[in-house]
């Protein structure tokens, strides 16, 4: 991928008063210099925001406090719930982190007994929301700050997507040369066929991972029976399969598992800003994205900062705060930070999937996963 030439001309001086973020990266241990290009200043909330957020405040500081459940990183969460409670003091922002299908089972279970803990919700399975929008299960509530965010993953009465993820090939390039790293899916498979990389290859568990289920019925609708083919070469590969991408990372690093056809990209860019050897590839043929949105719960404990942290969330301080702790990509439009490791949303070739056909196909997804790649991996194992 070609890089592009961010900073010409800009002095360091420049790029400070362009981003108004340093601070907030330096806390990170992140050279402003190397983790940003210059399109990240924080814009004011409009007049509508402030005038809404006023409102909600006073009601707010009643109820005390503020749950969110979120399934991008610990960092993350925390440097948003930091940075809400900076501004709004008297609200404690309290934060349930879990991967999206736990967060989910936690969200599900809480309802079906009626004592509902969580107010805000925030993962990375979008065909869900789908669904439990159409189930009712969100507090219907217009943010002056929705029309800010893309509208192909936006519902402006329920919920934004405050976060996208792409997943890439990744590899620890203190063992594997970027020319021997593979670009596409096809390589990798290709790749699996040697004796060597038996038991060296990771991909992402679509059981438990929202991102890892969107990549493969991405590469499945895309590919067709070759993807399943890709599926079968790994299995027999013995490839390791992750829940937990942050696990996955460490055993890349580790050497375990030196090559990653799933890794998602925040967690590649922040290794990449901390000099780490992981490196990762977007494939040109095609990218698999999975949106991560936010929304309010309909049975909010406390309904009004419900709504005053969904505003700052989809503002773009708050945005930003979220990304600095997550080095994520943001479905908002402006006002976002966007980091030279990690393409953007316009500069991939996104595979585009039906979300909510995702959601009722799943079973179906996960039980022919386990008949070509369970059962290939079984195999190569019992030999």
């Amino acid at each position: 991928m070609k890089e592009k030439e961010y900073f010409k001309g800009m002095t360091r001086r420049d790029f400070i008063k362009a981003t108004g973020v340093v601070g907030g990266a330096a806390m990170l241990g992140i050279n402003p210099l190397d983790a940003l290009i210059a399109e990240a200043s924080v814009e004011p909330m409009s007049s509508a925001t402030l005038a809404e957020q006023e409102k909600l405040y006073a009601a707010a500081k009643n109820e005390g406090q503020v749950t969110l459940y979120q399934s991008s990183s610990t960092k993350a969460g925390s440097a948003l719930a930091e940075a809400f409670m900076q501004k709004y003091p008297g609200i404690k922002c309290n934060v349930y982190r879990a991967g999206s299908v736990k967060c989910h089972t936690k969200l599900d279970t809480e309802h079906r007994a009626n004592k509902t803990v969580c107010d805000v919700f925030h993962t990375s399975l979008y065909s869900a929301f789908l669904t439990m929008t159409d189930q009712g299960r969100f507090m219907k509530y217009v943010s002056p700050e929705i029309t800010n965010y893309w509208e192909k993953w936006t519902n402006q009465e329920y919920y934004a997507p405050v976060r996208f993820t792409t997943m890439a090939i990744a590899w620890n390039s203190d063992i594997v040369s970027d020319a021997e790293a593979p670009k596409s899916y096809a390589e990798g498979a290709k790749l699996a066929e040697q004796e060597k990389w038996f038991g060296k290859i990771a991909i992402g568990d679509p059981h438990g991972s929202a991102n890892a289920l969107a990549w493969v019925y991405s590469l499945v609708k895309k590919y067709g029976d070759t993807a399943w083919d890709w599926f079968r070469a790994w299995g027999e590969a013995d490839a390791g399969t992750f829940t937990s991408h942050g696990s996955m990372d460490k055993e890349i690093l580790a050497g375990k598992y030196p090559v990653s056809m799933e890794d998602l990209d925040y967690r590649i860019n922040e290794n990449m800003i901390k000099g780490t050897p992981l490196k990762g590839y977007w494939p040109k043929d095609g990218v698999a994205v999975g949106p991560g949105p936010v929304a309010i719960i309909k049975e909010a404990p406390n309904p009004n900062a419900a709504k005053l942290f969904y505003n700052y969330f989809l503002s773009s301080e708050g945005c930003q705060a979220f990304q600095k702790g997550g080095s994520s990509n943001a479905g908002r439009k402006t006002g976002v930070m966007k980091f030279k490791h990690m393409p953007g949303y316009d500069d991939l070739n996104i595979i585009d999937i039906d979300y909510r056909q995702l959601d009722a196909d799943t079973k179906d997804l996960l039980a022919k996963f386990e008949e070509v790649f369970g059962a290939a991996k079984k195999k190569a194992r019992s030999k």
